[in-house]
């Protein structure tokens, strides 16, 4: 029988805790789209310990590696811009200090997930780090712009669907049903493209 490959395991559950969290746990699609953002969060501190550790390895100027990084983190605000405003515009009502409160106060086994769930965040993106980038050695050979290249791409493809969704929001009021599909969708279909 053949073994199902973990990046693929990885993908499935990736695609199955928002949805289960949205129809069974009644978790709000902000809910939801806060755990992508602080993943997003943890992907762009991983991104800039790696270039650290490419630039340290193989002498390089960092100048590179600091103007692909400050890009970036102006990518990442906009995105994160972008994804409050179309909050915004399908609950106009919503406050989202108290919703960012409310997520990490949220309950699971009587323990405030947002004491663990930073952490674990974070504890999951050093060991993809340690795991995928200094075990194989990749440092020795990735160069500072493949390694942003493809955090990029994924930063303009957020911002691109963000910005189709705040355009579309603004002829049709969709449920909410439809954004959560899309966005698991829209995630799985890109890291299954980039995992090939």
């Amino acid at each position: 029988m053949k073994r199902l490959n973990p990046k693929i395991i990885q993908l499935i559950g990736d695609a199955v805790i928002p949805l289960l969290g949205f129809f069974w746990w009644n978790w709000s699609l902000y809910f939801i789209v806060l755990f992508y953002l602080l993943d997003y969060l943890s992907n762009e501190v991983i991104l800039n310990l790696k270039s650290k550790t490419i630039t340290t390895f193989q002498e390089i100027d960092s100048k590179i590696w600091i103007k692909k990084a400050s890009l970036s983190f102006l990518l990442f605000l906009l995105g994160i811009v972008l994804v409050h405003l179309s909050m915004k515009m399908l609950h106009p009502q919503i406050d989202f200090y108290k919703e960012f409160i409310e997520f990490l106060s949220y309950k699971d086994m009587g323990i405030a997930q947002g004491y663990f769930l930073l952490p674990l965040i974070a504890l999951v993106g050093f060991q993809r780090y340690k795991m995928e980038f200094l075990m194989p050695a990749r440092f020795k050979t990735l160069t500072i712009s493949t390694l942003w290249a493809s955090h990029f791409k994924m930063q303009f493809i957020l911002i691109g669907c963000v910005a189709f969704t705040i355009g579309f929001q603004s002829l049709i009021a969709l449920p909410e049903t439809v954004y959560i599909i899309g966005i698991v969708v829209v995630t799985s279909l890109y890291q299954l493209v980039e995992k090939k």
